[in-house]
């Protein structure tokens, strides 16, 4: 029998243990560190697992006796241990040499300079005292992100018109605090920024060849003096041949990273100068989105990261197809107020939706609703297969309307 090690199975990465399972793999986890937040450590079904760990370097030993056939990264927070699990087990996987540079926002743009990719100029501050040299680097009339080097999704995320934006949100930023992965906000970057539509390519790297098992669109809106909110995110059929500068451009990116093995979940705005990476992580892509991949694409991003782990035969390039239509619908909340679940009637109307497959709310009942601007004031979200792309549409209209109003 097979032996896997997860480490952090958290988030999406709680998926693998039950696939793994079903295929008569034996899943160990480990948990990385004691300072992770509960809201991943709530994620753990340990009934998947014949042991659950806490890392400690004596664990070593009993890890060496199991004879692991992989180890796998759940989340973003096991990154660092798992490259360097697999390198002193002498397991296939990627580098803890190029580590940072799946975690480390401006350690991935520097790679894509190092190797002539399309990139964003990155101004890097360790700490506060910084501010004043960087901001005079900046124009006024320009517009600026700023992002905590270590996060994850919009946590922390400022769009800034100007200098003196980014010195007020650089003043304002949480220096030496802990971010919602239970870390420390090792330091803040600026970046200029950069205008278009908004990807998402996932892909699969088997020895360092890369499948596209997804790519996806965001649309956004501006509203709530929010330059930026997400309305829905699409899939797309990874084939198509006008998509070929991203996907060409997303395989570069990742080998740039030095991702040898598993998962790369990738974010590329396409500017007018063609696509340019925001961030990546060596990861599954987050949230329902892998199980709206399993109804959308053949062979779908969990079974070919699986296989990509347990070192199975590398797919042809173009082996995904796209067998129907997906997307995810994100809640708006355009004012404070107590939430309420909606009223029997509307859940069943919802529910017998044709392209209905789930819904999801992050606020209980009677708790206030913030204003949305980001993701992390997103109050929920529901998910769409069909067939059809314009059933979609009339779905998203009807499901908005039945379980938000």
């Amino acid at each position: 029998m097979k032996t896997v090690l997860i480490v952090d199975p958290f988030s999406t990465g709680k998926l693998y243990a039950p696939l793994l399972n079903a295929q008569g793999v034996r899943c160990i986890a480990v948990i990385s560190t004691r300072d992770l937040p509960e809201h991943f450590t709530n994620d753990l079904v340990a009934e998947n697992f014949h042991e659950v760990y806490h890392w400690e370097e004596s664990l070593l030993i009993t890890l060496e006796s199991l004879s692991l056939s992989a180890v796998i990264a759940g989340c973003e927070t096991a990154i660092y241990l798992t490259d360097y699990l697999t390198e002193l087990l002498s397991i296939p996987g990627n580098s803890r040499m190029t580590s940072d540079l799946r975690r480390n926002k401006f350690s991935m743009q520097e790679a894509l300079k190092k190797h002539e990719l399309a990139h964003i100029d990155s101004y890097l501050l360790s700490s506060p005292s910084r501010i004043g040299e960087v901001v005079a680097k900046l124009e006024e009339s320009a517009t600026y992100v700023v992002k905590p080097l270590n996060s994850a999704a919009t946590e922390g995320v400022v769009f800034a018109q100007g200098k003196g934006e980014a010195e007020t949100a650089l003043r304002n930023a949480a220096w030496q605090q802990k971010n919602d992965l239970g870390e420390t906000n090792l330091g803040f970057i600026v970046q200029s920024f950069i205008a278009g539509p908004e990807y998402v390519v996932d892909m699969v790297a088997f020895n360092g060849m890369y499948i596209i098992a997804s790519v996806c669109k965001y649309t956004k809106v501006q509203k709530n003096g929010s330059m930026f909110v997400y309305e829905s995110l699409d899939t797309l059929d990874p084939q198509a041949v006008e998509l070929k500068p991203l996907t060409d451009y997303a395989r570069q990116a990742a080998a740039a990273l030095g991702v040898r093995v598993g998962p790369i979940h990738m974010e590329i705005i396409w500017s007018d100068a063609g696509p340019v990476m925001i961030e990546a992580g060596g990861r599954l892509h987050g949230g329902i989105a892998p199980l709206l991949f399993q109804q959308v694409y053949l062979p779908d991003l969990l079974s070919l990261s699986i296989d990509s782990y347990l070192g199975q035969p590398r797919p042809k390039a173009d082996a995904v197809s796209e067998i129907s239509h997906g997307r995810i619908g994100f809640f708006c909340s355009d004012a404070r107020r107590t939430f309420a679940p909606p009223l029997t009637q509307a859940l069943q109307s919802a529910q017998a939706d044709e392209a209905y497959c789930g819904h999801r709310y992050f606020i209980a009942a009677g708790h206030t609703t913030p204003v949305t601007i980001d993701f992390a004031t997103c109050p929920g979200l529901f998910w769409l297969q069909s067939p059809s792309a314009l059933q979609l549409d009339a779905s998203t209209a009807n499901l908005r309307k039945q379980l938000w109003g």
